[in-house]
């Protein structure tokens, strides 16, 4: 429910009620020919109608302020609030109208380091990682900072590469560490990064059966080859969390298949030979850790 909905009669009933009271006493004391700061009646009687509007403005804004969290940002920070907004349509107005050198979300560079390395080691290829990724996003389009002369922005402003070493050796194991761009990012502007950590595992070895369909041989071989295709992508859309997205594209994308271009047509050459429906599996063709592409390879049933 919207606090308007409750605030609105709360004021209404206040206000009313601060009213009744104040002529009440403005009344009393009119009758009664009281004076206060030795003004005359007729005027204290006044100022007591004056004081308890005063008092109905105050309660009201109090307890607009109290309930309203937008109404307090209205009131205290509205001058900052418009420039956030000038701001933001600023930035927007270049988006549209300039090149973007970067996408939110994609992928600037990736590296395996094994975080049972020396200290001193891991900080070495880290640095190496770290000046890959400048010369990436430089040729990307990206330009060192006015101020800091940084061309990669980490974000949070305070973590250091040297605490990013700390935290891969402490993983005790592969690393795959993945710098990412935070946002989209204009050419000629620095790039604002994260770095994502990730355990590099075996998801799949080697005959790992990832897919089993059936293909019929009697639609010509361009339509057996696009359903062996589409068996592949189906594999890879089945991996999604499990393998990491192609290097250098969105971190949100699915991962991708690889077919051997001898294995798919000794597929099809064997499908379209069988001219009938044949039973196909889809299989790693080799072992399969988490930063790679997904190589498959097909099984077709004799």
């Amino acid at each position: 429910m919207e606090s308007g909905l409750i605030l609105l009669p709360i004021l209404i009933v206040v206000s009313g009620a601060v009213a009744y009271i104040g002529n009440m006493v403005g009344r009393a004391t009119g009758r009664r020919r009281l004076s206060i700061f030795g003004l005359r009646p007729r005027y204290t009687a006044h100022l007591i109608t004056v004081a308890t509007g005063m008092l109905i403005t105050l309660i009201s804004l109090a307890s607009v302020l109290l309930v309203s969290q937008d109404a307090r940002v209205g009131l205290f920070r509205l001058h900052d609030l418009r420039e956030q907004i000038e701001t933001a349509e600023a930035r927007l107005a270049e988006l549209k109208g300039g090149d973007i050198s970067f996408l939110r979300n994609q992928e600037v560079l990736r590296e395996v380091i094994d975080g049972r390395l020396p200290p001193d080691a891991i900080l070495q290829r880290l640095d190496a990682l770290r000046l890959r990724a400048v010369d990436r996003a430089v040729a990307g389009g990206a330009a060192p900072d006015l101020v800091s002369g940084a061309v990669l922005q980490l974000d949070p402003a305070n973590l250091t590469w040297e605490a990013i070493a700390r935290l891969i050796s402490l993983r005790r194991g592969e690393t795959i560490v993945r710098v990412v761009s935070l946002e989209n990012a204009l050419r000629g502007e620095a790039l604002r990064v994260s770095v994502l950590l990730v355990d590099r595992r075996l998801v799949y070895r080697a005959g790992t059966v990832l897919l089993t369909a059936a293909v019929s041989g009697e639609g010509g071989r361009e339509r057996v080859a696009l359903e062996l295709l589409g068996l592949a992508d189906a594999a890879a859309d089945r991996a999604t969390g499990r393998l990491l997205s192609p290097p250098f594209a969105r971190i949100t994308d699915p991962p991708r298949a690889q077919v051997d271009v001898d294995d798919q047509r000794l597929a099809v050459a064997a499908i379209t030979a069988a001219g009938r429906e044949v039973r196909v599996q889809v299989l790693a063709a080799r072992d399969i850790t988490t930063e790679m592409p997904l190589v498959v390879r097909y099984a077709v049933a004799r």
